[in-house]
């Protein structure tokens, strides 16, 4: 009964994830990933990192180890905990990093006083992808009016190099573009 009780909790506990994770992508229609990236990669991700590096050893002898049932040399064994413990420090540490970064984007939106401001940008690059899913993306290039970098956006149509791109949008708390429109 109580491995059904961690395994219910370890389930609930990547449901909660993938909804922090995608709530932003759901309901922010257009929003400036590159510059949230940054902030998260350069200020967020070393302390994710060694958060986990203290926690997830304790976590995997505590918790994992004990369920482990195969018998194994010493050397084999250690191998074994070391690359366990390593395969979960990545696998988690790209968990948290998208935690971080999907609230990052909530938080620019819902904290802070949003100024509106009306983009109408000549366009400086335009390039469309396919994902491995076949689906089509377009991406646009243009200056920031306020701080004279380049935003990248994902947008839903395809776009010519010098059009216009006009768009009523809002700079959140964290100073990053977006739009729920």
């Amino acid at each position: 009964m109580k491995t059904e009780n961690w395994k219910f909790k370890v389930i609930l506990f990547y449901v909660v994830c993938a909804i922090i994770i995608g709530y932003p992508f759901f309901t922010i229609k257009y929003f400036e990933s590159h510059t949230a990236l940054k902030i998260t990669a350069k200020y967020l991700l070393l302390p994710i990192i060694i958060c986990l590096l203290v926690i997830l050893p304790r976590f995997y002898f505590k918790k994992v180890k004990p369920l482990d049932k195969v018998k194994r040399s010493k050397t084999k064994e250690k191998f074994s905990d070391f690359f366990s413990i390593l395969f979960m420090l990545i696998c988690s540490t790209g968990i948290f990093f998208g935690i971080a970064f999907s609230l990052i984007i909530t938080t620019n939106k819902f904290f802070g006083k949003s100024e509106s401001v009306i983009i109408s940008q000549p366009i400086e690059k335009y390039t469309e992808n396919i994902t491995k899913n076949g689906r089509l993306r377009h991406y646009i290039e243009f200056e920031n009016p306020k701080t004279n970098e380049i935003i990248v956006l994902e947008v839903y149509k395809k776009y010519k190099v010098g059009d216009v791109f006009q768009k009523e949008m809002k700079y959140g708390a964290w100073e990053i573009l977006y739009s729920t429109e």
